[in-house]
């Protein structure tokens, strides 16, 4: 998935953004209808109840108005956001991989190529691209294949090291 359709999917998901990261997301009003027929005491009730909550959740999602997203698609996004400045988003605020995020990304190149005075730029194969911010002329070229560990840096800035050399400081534009 693309990262607009990634953030895209996300934003639907979701209502207003949750002021505290740790507090649990919104639910949507369609799951809240289907958690409401549990509090049916006749069974025919119960039953209607659900046929139509169902229906209306079911109808949403074929639409494109839902999207379902599992702890494994959300690891995934965050994965495909490293290196951007993202806003608390409130999908993200029952996520318990939030804890797991790393602070570190290993990658492998795709493509590279020099984009003057001894900076680089760089696609990874997630489709990340990331471009240096300092010029070396102590590291070799990046070459496809090459594996590269991104890690946060101090002030919200990142430090990329290409196939074990020395870390340059470096941005995600892409």
């Amino acid at each position: 998935m693309s990262l607009k359709a990634t953030v895209a999917a996300c934003l639907i998901l979701t209502g207003a953004a949750s002021a505290d990261a740790k507090e649990k997301a919104a639910q949507s009003p369609l799951v809240d209808a289907l958690t409401r027929c549990r509090g049916q005491s006749d069974d025919a009730a119960r039953l209607r109840c659900y046929d139509a909550a169902a229906g209306a959740l079911t109808a949403a999602a074929v639409r494109g108005d839902v999207v379902v997203v599992d702890q494994q698609d959300l690891k995934k996004a965050r994965r495909s956001l490293f290196g951007f400045s993202v806003p608390k988003l409130p999908f993200f605020g029952g996520d318990r991989s939030a804890d797991e995020q790393s602070d570190e990304l290993t990658a492998s190149i795709k493509s590279a190529r020099a984009i003057g005075n001894g900076k680089w730029q760089m696609r990874l194969e997630d489709g990340a691209l990331w471009e240096t911010t300092e010029a070396s002329s102590v590291i070799s070229d990046p070459k496809p294949g090459n594996a590269v560990v991104i890690k946060r840096g101090a002030l919200g800035g990142y430090m990329i090291r290409i196939a074990g050399q020395r870390a340059l400081r470096a941005k995600r534009v892409g």
